[in-house]
């Protein structure tokens, strides 16, 4: 009997063990799942919005903050900055007062230095990029989705002209003065400021957190895939359909911008008339098809992209490596020209 009891001793202290032992995995589970719950997690968020008259793609992990809170908030930055530099919307919009406006505005620290950024670009672009061209996107029909586009008479043009070129615009500190009726409308270099400006809020959230931005194909990094691989980005073929690709780099870091003639366009008679404007003639730019541009910062990549579309390929877009970016356009005929640094990042 006694041989029998310590056996049914013995088994009752392995249920025992097995039951503490499996409870103790069920909490450190149940811990781990909480903790993964409030903290953040590894796997990636999605988020869409349309911001910006396009298409805007927010994904980010992180291990820190639910990366889901961290994704609204981006978002909220970016619809915070298209409210405040929407040129043809009255609201909260800094820029469309200063458009309306009768003499000069004094306007907060974030609108000058945007206003300074873009005039700054418009001079060693020699005007390739010029933010001052509201008269002519409002008198072709580019000002919104749904305003009528239409081809102007020469006439109206060179009326248009005439209130329009970053010359016209004169910023001293904080103080803007637009001449001659100018308008000011930076949308080529707006989106990419929003989208930085999203990508360091998320980063001030969690510094470890990783990630990336897409608005409309303007893409900028918060990190590297799982905190180590490069993300693989498709240049998209301006002559192909939205999934047809012509290059692919590799960006662990920085941003990368694309300006192209297949996005906001309109024909007539078999000629496409698309939004980026040549200030010289007030006609779309003729020169390239498409330009894309890497570069540390969203804002410039944005800004250098719209030039190189403008200029076509030149000695002033191969000077961009000087400023840290490295360019490839494809021109009228559609033959691919990179500077040397663009090679490396078509490499894994």
């Amino acid at each position: 009997m006694r041989k029998a009891d310590r056996k049914d001793v013995l088994k009752k202290r392995i249920v025992i063990q097995s039951i503490v032992f499996l409870t103790a995995i069920l909490i450190f589970l149940a811990v781990a799942l909480w903790m993964n719950f409030s903290r953040g997690s590894t796997a990636y968020v999605e988020k869409d919005e349309f911001v910006f008259g396009t298409l805007v793609r927010v994904v980010v992990s992180s291990e820190k903050r639910d990366p889901k809170a961290i994704a609204d908030a981006m978002i909220q930055e970016m619809k915070r900055l298209e409210s405040k530099f929407h040129p043809y919307h009255d609201g909260n919009s800094v820029i469309f007062k200063l458009n309306h406006a009768t003499g000069p505005v004094t306007v907060d620290e974030e609108t000058a230095f945007l206003i300074s950024k873009s005039l700054y670009y418009s001079e060693i672009t020699a005007g390739a990029f010029d933010p001052a061209l509201g008269r002519l996107i409002k008198l072709w029909g580019f000002d919104s989705p749904d305003t009528k586009k239409r081809v102007p008479t020469s006439e109206e043009i060179a009326k248009a002209l005439e209130s329009s070129g970053y010359a016209n615009v004169e910023i001293h500190s904080k103080e803007v003065s637009l001449k001659n009726h100018a308008w000011l409308d930076l949308g080529g270099i707006a989106k990419g400021y929003a989208v930085d400006q999203a990508v360091r809020l998320a980063k001030k959230i969690d510094e470890n957190a990783t990630g990336f931005v897409d608005a409309g194909g303007d893409i900028a990094i918060i990190g590297p895939k799982f905190g180590q691989f490069p993300w693989k980005i498709g240049i998209r073929d301006p002559r192909g359909g939205p999934q047809d690709i012509i290059g692919v780099v590799y960006l662990s870091e920085g941003a990368i911008a694309t300006s192209g003639d297949y996005e906001r366009y309109f024909e007539v008679d078999g000629v496409r008339y698309h939004h980026i404007f040549d200030s010289k003639t007030g006609y779309p730019a003729r020169k390239s098809i498409s330009a894309t541009v890497i570069a540390e910062k969203l804002v410039d990549a944005d800004a250098l992209s719209t030039a190189a579309f403008v200029l076509g390929w030149s000695k002033i877009v191969e000077g961009f490596v000087g400023l840290g970016a490295q360019a490839m356009v494809i021109d009228a005929e559609g033959k691919i020209y990179k500077t040397k640094g663009f090679v490396a990042y078509e490499k894994e």
